[in-house]
């Protein structure tokens, strides 16, 4: 079967947040990659996907997109699907048109997602072992396929193996560990350090890996030793080979670094590096005369330290002149500005003339010279490259005293205005308490901190406070004397300055400035100089102190205080060519918590300069640039390396990987992966972040992150640890209740093709958990060497690859010296052979045979692993007793373990003996602790029961000590492909359910519950609460997000594992249902028989076998419910099937009520659960709003004829019911069920089968003739028989002729709240119009219905929205009917042409002709407010009530006039029905006021928010005094109601796809239709009751007194799409 992986995208093509990273399996067999989104989403509108995955089978090219457009569809899932061939890490985005409305012209914006990436797991083949516990072959093929959790790697040090031809006795050896992959360090030439990540020579080997007699060999013939090697390791032992791979740095004693310097950061390709280097030369100096400047040469203490440290500010910092690379040179800015002036230069006055720079403070003021005149002569990197232009300078300093010689002139005046002593002398006293103020002191303390620089500055500063104070004289007087403006003469300068030149001035004033402008720069430098000081201080403290360093006592140029910063390539013949600057070139290295985007080397970062890197000596930092072009020879070089090692190598380690440009890495994986597509990339990041680490992952396709046990500081991290990179846990429900089979078409679209769809849910980067790295500690120098065995075994039991490293098994005391050592690894018996053997071999075996789920437990100091197969549900068991510290404990404190339904054979129980902690060191090999394996007594196994099931119970022997670890076989017994049994047969259970069946099956809220079978509801789950259905609806409800999350700990899990009670309730209901719905006994004993196998399982998976039956059955059902519905439902979108679902939600049999007062059968219920049984259940405005969309769009005609015969039969006074109350006691107190009654009737004789025919049938009417109310049992009950054609008849003649009548059982039995008033029917015809009119202001005839009911607000008997008048929408529903009508009797369908006029002065009969064309003729202007008043002339207006133009009235001729012009949602009702009463043009307009004004989120706001009476927060319990909103009295007065939402599309679809956007491309209006129902789909995903609420609050606010389902909510959205999907269908 076909796999197709399928990738949900959000609505402008990018993946969710937890969609960051996705993984693909590899490619062993092509498979298919879909790419989906919703119809309605932003890229359904001409959306197009590009990917860098070749379509073909062409190569590879990064940079190379291919299109694939998504189809034009509105109501499916939008896919592309791509085929997957090949491994690698591949990026994709999505172009679409966004379309901006610009009157009637239609903007459109391309717009781009952001790049998203998707990596494929590459293949990896390997000789197939035998099983370790049985000896049986893995696989008979010659090569078997591992997934990257099968991979157990070994990191080895080549060198220390000795020549290639003395390896084969350890490869054997290794082999026989279980590991099946190798990691090299570098083999490279290793440069003098003798490091192996110090490479020399990148593209040669080194000698110490041949023999003596194959070094002389040409380098190629080198290369086909290390081949052969490699292959032979491939092919006869099945062990892959991965090589580190070094991009960042080189030896610092390279031999072509002297040829391309240019391949560094040198002082010329990165100038910014120039003070790092000049103080990295000092500090060599530095400590190099250390003994001659007074300081000790040879740290014996951290005093010492301290000292040679303060002495680095005189001798290094103050030496250099270091504030020179920050600074402004004053006084070769001084210089300038006196040539300047002595040149007389001209001034460009009108840089500053609009400016007052005297009425500045001394900062504004530097400031603002500043941003005028600064600039930079070069980069920082040369001394005093920041500058001033003197120009700008000289136009500023001569404002400034143009400025200040008016301020002078100014306060010279206003102290001759003073007389008063006393109050001259209080201004005195505030000069002097003002004369230095805040910035000032600032300024002053920021120059006093500075100590390692010119005296220039602090000499200014006199001057600096003396114009200040000159400010603050200013400040103060300002503030005692209040002084009019006066005019001033203009001043000569020279006048204003009585005892010095003007030149002088200026230049004083120029310094001062500079100076301020300089303190910034100042206080840059000495904040960077506290920082490099604090550095040098840390890391020589490591380096010479450090328990953990090198312990450098020395001093010296040999060994300097710190580590040199930069290799200084010799000048010699061949590098005399170059720049001085060339041969000084930055050493690499890392810093602490870096961002990893950022090269810390490039001009951006001051990381050398404050010596931030923690620097590798012998490696110099390479410099790529931002492509091949800056530096070609460095590229070149790098890609002959990487393709030289991926054509030797499966795969690679990046070494220093988080450093490495991206765009760098990308190009060189590219080209590795040309010469070998499977390559396998791990890489060791240090980012700081997982979504860093995503990032390098998908930009470079990293397949492994290396993770480390040994980084556990005890054992609870160590089992967090374990469960992460464990695999998932066990009794996972995700996969198989998430993949579904379906069918797609193959390519050449010929045939349709079985697959399975699985949903890409987006995961974390895969895992190579190693229980100990090559650069790291060992357990005996980290924990104690016991724990060795406990760590190894706990990593060899996690769902990942995992991997050690050569010493680890034969417990190495210390790390190996990567640099230093030179002994050869011994070949010898391991400690522990046996176990890691074991362990290791049952990895690869539990990665091929699927174990992918694992249980981790933790306890005190031991932990559990429990790795399981979920199918057939075997497993292997470990109990690890840890040994994190000494002393080592006898015993564990571990409680029993039981093994719910499961066996357990004890396979082994160890512990590791060190016999000793005193090492000798072997002068020519690498050997370790002495120690063995010591045999434990075997856990004590117990099979047992309790009232959960069979059990066996596992004790830990007394003695098990820490390190020791015991491992167990468990095994489910008869439940291998146990799935299957489940599944199977599902489709045979419900084929013979109809939707009143599957109503049962699938719904049922409480009440419906409790109505037919008394004293039952909906399950109840303990922590959780009650679920919203009784059916499986109910339990999809809280299992879909468990499914999604994989969440076992929920407590609905939680009942499941406790007992088998939802088991149980699941049948038993369908019992019971068996009297009213006997077609329910063959899914009964379908749910019997697979519950009655659930039952018999560990108490651990019940909740994944119950969740599978659930969804299996639920998927069953909803298929049998599209079986059943129209083409619009079965063949639509999610989004439209989940609306048709609503229509079997809403359709059901209860005993309370119905469509007949003895008859048990289906009804419509309103709303769920408040409308849900008896006389509340079945409502005659909502069944007819909802009918059209619930049941004739789904093709559920049975159901639409049963409403219309049902509520015909109860017509009374020529009206239809509001409540039916199963035909007992109907109430007639609404004017506009009748309408849509009619409205009802035609479209089910347009829709259904039945067509005009259905207006024979027969109904038999429930009350005489004469509109007496009588009981259900009276003999004159259902005693005639009318046809439907006949009732159309009557309402028609009823109404013309008007209706008057009294409610039968008028009073508070009726209704509790109405006044007597309000029980008086009155509808009437104005035949000036043809218009309907009726109600009055104290009931309230339309649906909105709200009867005030609160005595303590005063609203009591009174309608919040009488609405009496000729309400808009009954008009077009009259108007429609009126069409319909006249179009019958033309035709002969209908007999009567009209109606007899009885209360008519003028006529006595109308035709249905005319009285149409009355209201035709009159309802434009009746109705219509135009958006310029001086049209008003044209409609029938009372201006001053006229808020709002561009629309339709709500009302006409109402009892308060202004309900008239109120704005509401009615009239696109009237659009939709009678779209011919309306102006095309006038009817957009008022559509977009409407969208502008009334439109929420999902619902239609009832009221104008501009309105006085408008309240948008509906509170039925609000129980205050306000009467505008006590007792839920605003119900329709600004809450959103989501039915008036379809109408308003379908209108605005009609309307818009004629005059407007839509007319020239109907798509572009469809389009924005969808785009609106974005948060409705989203609703009814996320909504328990799946459906759409009655209504919303403001906003689109949740409104807990609104239904959570509705149908007419529904209803009019499916309306909706059958409008659209027809008008595709003429596309």
């Amino acid at each position: 079967m076909t796999t197709i992986y399928l990738l949900e995208l959000e609505s402008d093509g990018s993946l969710s947040k937890r969609k960051q990273f996705i993984r693909l399996p590899p490619p062993t067999k092509p498979y298919i990659l879909r790419f989906s989104t919703r119809s309605d989403s932003l890229i359904s509108k001409e959306g197009v996907l590009y990917t860098n995955h070749p379509l073909e089978n062409a190569e590879f090219d990064r940079n190379k997109f291919y299109p694939k457009k998504f189809p034009t569809l509105f109501s499916k899932p939008l896919n592309v699907d791509i085929t997957i061939k090949r491994s690698g890490t591949f990026g994709f985005y999505v172009e679409y048109k966004e379309s901006q409305p610009k009157s009637k012209q239609l903007d459109e914006t391309v717009k781009t997602s952001p790049k998203c990436y998707f990596t494929v797991d590459p293949i990896l083949e390997i000789v197939p072992r035998y099983r370790i516990l049985s000896s049986e072959p893995i696989s008979n093929e010659s090569r078997v396929s591992i997934s990257l959790d099968g991979i157990v790697t070994q990191s080895i040090l080549p060198k220390l193996l000795g020549p290639f031809s003395q390896w084969e006795e350890h490869i054997k050896t290794i082999c026989a560990l279980g590991y099946n992959m190798f990691h090299f360090v570098p083999m490279q030439t290793r440069g003098l350090s003798n490091s192996p990540y110090s490479i020399f020579d990148q593209l040669t080997f080194s000698d110490d890996l041949f023999d003596e007699e194959d070094r002389v060999k040409s380098s190629s013939e080198k290369i086909e030793i290390v081949k052969r090697t490699v292959n032979k390791l491939d092919e006869e032992y099945g062990i892959l080979s991965l090589t580190d791979i070094v991009w960042n740095h080189t030896a610092f004693n390279s031999e072509w670094l002297q040829d391309h310097p240019e391949a560094g950061y040198n002082l010329v390709n990165s100038p910014h590096l120039t003070p790092a280097y000049e103080l990295d030369n000092a500090l060599l100096n530095y400590s190099e005369n250390l003994s001659s400047l007074g300081y000790k040469a040879h740290v014996q203490s951290e005093e010492d330290l301290k000292a040679i440290i303060e002495g680095v500010k005189q001798h290094v910092i103050n030496k250099i002149c270091l504030w020179e690379f920050y600074v402004i040179d004053v006084k070769e800015a001084l210089n300038e500005f006196q040539a300047a002036l002595d040149k007389d230069t001209p001034v460009n006055k009108s840089l500053f003339e609009n400016i007052d720079i005297a009425a500045l403070s001394f900062k504004e003021q530097a400031k603002l010279l500043a941003d005028k005149g600064l600039y930079n002569k070069g980069t920082f990197g040369q001394r005093f490259y920041k500058k001033i232009n003197i120009d700008i300078a000289l136009a500023f300093i001569e404002r400034l005293i143009e400025t200040e010689a008016k301020h002078k002139s100014v306060n010279n005046v206003s102290n001759a205005i003073i007389k008063d002593s006393s109050q001259k002398e209080q201004l005195d006293t505030v000069k002097l308490e003002n004369i230095e103020d805040k910035q000032d002191l600032e300024s002053k303390n920021i120059l006093e901190s500075i100590t390692l620089k010119p005296t220039l500055v602090k000499q200014s500063n006199e001057m600096n406070k003396s114009e200040d104070k000159s400010e603050n004289k200013e400040k103060t007087f300002k503030k005692v004397v209040n002084v009019e403006p006066i005019e001033v003469d203009e001043i000569k300068l020279e006048e204003a300055i009585n005892e010095k030149s003007i030149h002088e001035i200026m230049l004083e004033k120029f310094e001062a400035i500079i100076n301020e402008i300089n303190l910034p720069f100042y206080k840059s430098y000495d904040d960077d100089v506290i920082i490099i000081l604090e550095n040098i201080l840390n890391r020589a403290k490591y380096l010479k102190l450090d328990p953990h360093g090198p312990k450098q006592k020395e001093i010296s140029r040999r060994v300097p205080l710190v580590e040199r910063y930069f290799t200084r390539i010799p000048l010699n013949e061949k590098t005399q060519k170059h720049p001085k600057g060339c041969l000084a070139v930055a050493n690499n290295g890392w810093i602490w918590n870096a961002n990893p985007l950022q090269d810390f080397a490039s001009s951006g970062s001051f990381s050398y300069l404050r010596r931030e890197v923690i620097v590798w000596g012998d490696c110099v930092k390479l410099r790529y640039g931002k492509s091949r072009d800056d530096s070609p020879w460095l590229w070149d070089h790098m890609t002959k390396y990487t393709v030289q090692l991926a054509s030797l190598f499966h795969g690679f380690r990046i070494d220093n990987c988080h450093s490495t440009p991206l765009h760098v890495g990308q190009y060189l994986l590219d080209a590795a992966r040309r010469v070998r597509p499977n390559l396998y990339v791990v890489a060791e990041l240090f980012t700081g972040s997982e979504e860093m680490d995503v990032k390098f992952v998908n930009h470079l396709g990293i397949n492994s992150l290396i993770r480390e046990s040994m980084q556990a500081w005890d054992s609870h991290e160590l089992s967090r640890l374990v469960h992460r990179h464990g695999g998932k846990p066990v009794g996972s429900i995700d996969a198989e209740c998430l993949i579904d089979t379906s069918t797609y078409t193959n390519v050449d679209e010929s045939s349709e093709i079985p697959c399975s769809i699985v949903p890409l849910t987006g995961s974390s980067p895969h895992a190579l958990f190693m229980d100990c790295t090559h650069d790291n500690e060992t357990p005996h120098q980290k924990r104690v060497a016991e724990d060795t065995l406990s760590n190894g075994a706990l990593v060899a039991m996690s769902s990942c690859a995992i991997g050690s490293v050569k010493g680890y098994d034969e417990i190495y005391p210390t790390i190996v010296d990567l640099v230093k050592e030179t002994r050869l690894y011994k070949l010898y018996e391991k400690p522990f052979e046996i176990v890691k053997r074991v362990l290791q071999h049952l990895h690869v075996e539990m990665s091929l045979d699927g174990y992918t789920e694992t249980h981790v437990h933790h306890e005190n100091d031991s932990i559990i692993v429990h790795r399981v197969n979920p199918h057939n549900h075997n497993g292997y068991l470990l109990v690890a007793h840890c040994a994190f510290s000494s002393p080592i404990k006898s015993s564990c404190n571990l409680s029993p373990i039981k093994l719910r339904g499961t066996r357990a054979e004890v396979l082994f129980s160890t512990c590791l003996e060190v016999q000793s902690k005193e090492f000798i060191s072997d002068e020519k090999y690498l050997t370790g602790l002495p120690a063995s394996l010591k045999a434990l007594n075997t856990p004590i196994l117990r099979e047992s029961s309790d009232e959960h099931g069979k059990f066996t119970e596992v004790t830990l022997p007394k003695e098990f000590p820490s390190g020791s670890i015991t491992l167990l076989k468990t095994k489910v017994d008869k439940h291998n492909s146990l799935d299957e049994t489940l599944m199977s047969n599902v489709d045979e259970a419900f084929k013979e359910l109809n939707l009143v069946d599957l109503n049962i099956v699938l719904y049922r809220c409480n009440s419906e519950e409790n109505d037919i079978t008394p004293g039952y509801g909906t399950y109840h789950v303990p922590g959780y609460g009650d679920l919203p259905y009784c059916g499986l609806e109910g339990f999809m409800s809280v299992l879909r997000p468990i499914m999604k999350e994989n969440d076992l700990g929920h407590p609905f899990f939680a009942n499941l594992r406790e007992g088998h009670w939802a088991l149980d309730y699941v049948v038993d209901r369908l019992v019971r249902y068996l009297k009213y719905a006997p077609n329910l006994k063959g899914l009964c004993d379908w749910y019997q028989e697979r519950f009655a196998i659930v039952k018999t399982v560990p108490g651990f998976l019940v909740p994944k076998f119950f969740s599978l039956v659930i969804k299996t059955a639920h998927s069953a059902a909803i298929k049998q419910v599209m079986s059943q519905l129209s083409p619009c439902a079965y063949e639509g979108s999610s989004f439209i099937q989940s609306l048709a679902l609503c229509s079997v939600q809403m359709y059901g049999i209860v005993l309370s009520t119905g469509l007949h007062p003895t008859e048990i059968g289906p009804s419509m219920a309103a709303g769920l659960p408040h409308f849900s049984t008896s006389h509340m259940r079945c409502w005659g405005r909502d069944v007819f709003i909802s009918l059209r969309g619930l049941f004739i769009t789904t093709g559920n005609f049975e159901a639409a004829k049963r409403h219309i015969i049902g509520f015909g039969s109860v017509l009374k006074h020529g009206m239809i019911p509001n409540l039916l109350d199963a035909a007992r006691r109907p109430r007639y107190n609404c004017r506009d069920a009748t309408w849509w009654f009619l409205q009802s009737v035609q479209d089910y004789c347009k829709f259904s089968p039945e067509g005009l025919d259905f207006l024979k049938t027969p109904v038999i009417r429930r009350f005489p003739k004469n509109d007496e109310f009588i009981e259900a049992d009276d003999p004159l009950s259902y005693s005639y028989e009318v046809t439907i054609l006949e009732i159309l008849q009557e309402i028609m003649e009823r109404h013309a002729c008007g209706i008057h009548f009294k409610e039968w059982n008028a009073g508070i039995n009726l209704d509790h709240a109405m006044t007597e008033k309000g029980f008086q029917i009155d509808i009437n015809v104005d035949w000036e119009t043809g218009f309907l009119h009726g109600g009055n202001q104290w009931n309230c005839g339309t649906w909105m219905d709200k009867m005030g009911e609160s005595e303590k607000a005063g609203n009591k008997g009174r309608p919040a929205t009488p609405r009496d008048g000729a309400a808009v929408e009954i008009i077009g529903l009259l108007k429609s009917a009126l069409r319909w009508i006249t179009e019958l009797n033309k035709t002969g369908h209908y007999p009567w042409n009209g109606v007899e006029l009885k209360e008519c002065p003028t006529k006595k009969f109308i035709t249905f002709a005319e009285w149409g064309d009355l209201i035709q003729q009159s309802f434009e202007k009746h109705f219509y407010i135009p958006i310029d008043p001086n049209e008003d002339s044209k409609y029938k207006l009372n201006t001053k009530l006229v808020s709002r133009r561009g629309i339709y009235k709500d009302l006409c001729n109402s009892s308060g006039e202004y309900e008239d012009y109120r704005l509401r949602p009615n009239f696109p009702v009237a659009m939709v029905v009678a779209p011919e009463l309306f102006d095309e043009h006038h009817a957009l307009q008022a559509l977009n006021v409407a969208h502008e004004v009334l439109a929420g989120p999902l619902g239609m706001r009832t009221l104008d928010p501009h309105d006085w009476a408008y309240r948008g927060v509906y509170d039925n319990s609000n129980d205050g005094t306000d009467p505008s909103i006590a007792k839920g009295w605003n119900y329709h007065q600004g809450p959103e109601w989501l039915w008036c939402t379809g109408y308003f599309l379908r209108a605005y679809l009609y309307f818009d796809t004629r005059v407007g956007c839509g007319k020239e491309n109907k798509h572009e209006t469809i389009h924005k239709i969808t785009r609106h129902l974005l948060r409705h789909r989203e609703v009814i995903e996320e909504n328990t009751w799946a459906g759409l609420p009655e209504l919303t609050n403001a906003n689109g606010a949740p409104c807990p007194h609104s239904c959570p389902t509705q149908a007419w909510s529904a209803a009019t959205l499916l309306d909706l799409f059958d409008d659209i999907k027809k008008l595709e269908a003429i596309l």
